[in-house]
């Protein structure tokens, strides 16, 4: 197991819609443009690793989850006192907001732990959509299985955190499609059984700082 530290904003009085993650992505990118952290790019390119700065929708309130050095961005440039959010066109002022500050543990457990996610998870790519659609119910369910422990060992590696253990997931999924970057894409809801520890509100898969492949411990 290993320990990191986050902090968590939690905007209590403004009410949003999910889709609107990507829009409070970049209300925060724009306005710390001069922080990579807060949008993942250098040079007009994108960074590839495990966004440490990321944004939710959850129980319609916006979400800001900094981990290590993301946590310690948002404490230093005073991040969490920001009281105003402009979401598209329209400006949201916030009163009460639910700041924490704590370490949380990830990693591989000795236990079977049961998750949710709780906004839908981008697991498939252009490389693996293919054979998905092709495949009978048994293959998609192993092919989804493989692309869970890979998104596992991609979030491992973002914390530098490194997995020696053999880990075994249990689905139990529901396909729906979402729009992401302004198209639809196959996204997956439900829960699933690994062993391994995933700090709540942490997000796996594809979009992750956009909001998508949030879980929770049930």
């Amino acid at each position: 197991m290993k320990e990191v530290q986050i902090c968590q904003v939690i905007y209590k009085d403004i009410k949003v819609n999910r889709s609107t993650a990507p829009m409070i992505r970049g209300y925060f990118a724009n306005k710390y443009n001069e922080i990579e952290q807060m949008h993942n790019h250098k040079d007009d390119k994108f960074i590839y690793r495990y966004p440490h700065i990321q944004y939710k929708v959850l129980n319609n309130n916006p979400v800001l989850l900094g981990i290590e050095d993301g946590a310690k961005i948002i404490q230093e440039n005073d991040i969490f006192l920001d009281d105003v959010i402009k979401i598209g066109q329209k400006e949201f002022e916030s009163n009460q907001r639910e700041i924490s500050f704590k370490k949380v543990k990830l990693g591989v457990s000795d236990k079977i732990i049961k998750y949710k996610f709780i906004t839908p998870w981008l697991a498939l790519n252009q490389n693996n959509i293919k054979k998905y659609t092709a495949a009978d119910l048994i293959e998609k369910e192993e092919i989804l299985k493989r692309v869970l422990i890979g998104n596992i060992l991609s979030f491992s590696k973002g914390m530098d955190y490194t997995v020696d253990e053999t880990i075994k997931v249990k689905l139990d999924l529901n396909q729906i499609d979402v729009k992401f970057k302004q198209k639809e894409m196959l996204a997956f809801i439900g829960e699933f059984f690994i062993n391994f520890e995933i700090p709540d509100n942490f997000a796996i898969g594809k979009g992750i700082s956009r909001g998508f492949g949030t879980v929770k411990k049930i």
